[in-house]
This record gives structure tokens, C-alpha cells and sequence, in this order.
């Protein structure tokens, strides 16, 4: 949980940061109604601070994205209760905004996945993928590749499930290592590609990935 110090900054962003930590040392005593009043109540101020501000320092972006998440998480698990739709798109609405002030790769992945949650609940294919996506790419370059082999794993339509594999694939040719598991990696990925384009009907890139699987099956014999 994050903790704030009074700075020498400004007397408005003491004043800020005061409220912040007033709110969090009553969250424990307030029902989600009362919580939404409290953490709205600090962004109406950081608005008013704003009028007269510009910058601000990085003590205020972290309570920010902080604000943003608890009432994104008081709307999503209200949603989740009661299947409301609408309480899903606040969350939605509220996570995006904390995304803007998300600092490290931990705070965009706990809110990248939430979202991944609420679009899933919703039935938004084309954000769920966008997010997906977004929370892969916010992995490093060793990590990337597995985070978008999971994501195909898990994808329940063939065209999503494609453009997942074909995103690992990318990771792969741009690899350094064991060239013979960088091969296996490549012809794992192209059965199953090569696959889904065959169901499909689109022979172009069928033609295209079987052209690699053969080079690649070259390779290793």
C-alpha cells in the first residue's frame, strides 16, 4: 500500500496528499458508497489544483493512480456482484485513467489486467484483444514471447488465436539463443498456424507460414 510523507512542496499538494492519507486511514470503516464520495472528493480537488498548477510532484501522480484504481476495484466488484453492466464500464473508465499515471511495469500490469477482466464481462472481443495485447507488449523482450503464447492458449477465436501466434513468432526471429529450441519454437508456432489458415480459407498465409515451416524443418536436418 503506498504511503505518503508530507513534502516541502506546495502548500496545495501538502493539502492534497493530507486528504489521500486521511481517506485511507478511514477506508477500513467506509462501505463502497462512502469510499466512491471520499476517493471522488480527492480527484474534485486535484482538478482545483490543477487550475492553478502545471507540474506537480511524483507523490501526487502515485496517489492519483492509487485514487483511480480503488474506485475502479469498487466498481468492478460491484459489477461482478450484481452483473451491471454499467458499474463494469465506470471500472473500465477509471482503470484507463489510472493507466495514465501508472508508473512501473507491476502498476500497468494490476490494472491491465482488470481491465482484461471487465472487457471479458462485458463482451468487448475488440478492447479484451487491444488490452491483451498491450499487456504483453509491457513485458521485456524475454518474457514477451511466453506472454503472447499464453494469451494464444487461451484465445477462444481462431483469427485472435493467430494474431497472438504470430506475435510470438515475430519474438522468436528476433531471438539470440539456442538456435535448435528457437527452431522448435518456429515449427510449433507454424503447425499450429498453419493450421488455423487452412480452416480458414486463407491461402496466402497458409502459403507463407508452410514456406517457413520447410526452410525451418531445412534447418534442423
Amino acid at each position: 500500500m503506498l504511503k505518503t510523507a508530507v513534502t516541502t512542496e506546495t502548500s496545495a499538494e501538502n493539502r492534497f496528499l493530507h486528504l489521500y492519507k486521511m481517506v485511507q486511514e478511514r477506508e477500513n470503516f467506509l462501505n463502497n458508497d462512502a469510499k466512491i464520495v471520499q476517493y471522488s472528493a480527492i480527484l474534485r480537488f486535484f482538478m482545483k489544483f490543477l487550475q492553478h498548477n502545471d507540474t506537480y510532484a511524483p507523490n501526487v501522480s502515485s496517489v492519483l493512480f492509487w485514487t483511480y484504481v480503488k474506485l475502479g476495484d469498487i466498481y468492478y466488484e460491484d459489477g461482478l456482484q450484481n452483473q451491471d453492466n454499467a458499474r463494469y464500464f465506470l471500472a473500465a473508465e477509471y482503470y484507463n485513467q489510472a493507466l495514465a499515471y501508472a508508473r512501473s511495469t507491476e502498476e500497468k500490469n494490476r490494472v491491465l489486467l482488470a481491465l482484461k477482466d471487465v472487457y471479458y464481462y462485458v463482451n468487448d472481443e475488440d478492447a479484451l484483444v487491444k488490452v491483451e495485447e498491450t499487456w504483453a507488449e509491457n513485458h521485456n523482450s524475454d518474457e514477451k514471447f511466453a506472454a503472447y503464447m499464453l494469451l494464444a492458449e487461451n484465445a477462444e477465436l481462431p483469427q485472435i488465436k493467430a494474431k497472438f501466434l504470430e506475435k510470438a513468432l515475430d519474438g522468436v526471429m528476433g531471438q539470440d539463443g539456442n538456435f535448435y529450441a528457437k527452431y522448435q519454437d518456429t515449427l510449433n508456432i507454424s503447425s499450429q498456424l498453419l493450421a488455423i489458415y487452412e480452416l480458414q480459407g486463407e491461402r496466402d498465409k497458409a502459403s507463407r507460414i508452410k514456406r517457413l515451416r520447410e526452410s525451418t524443418l531445412k534447418l534442423l536436418n
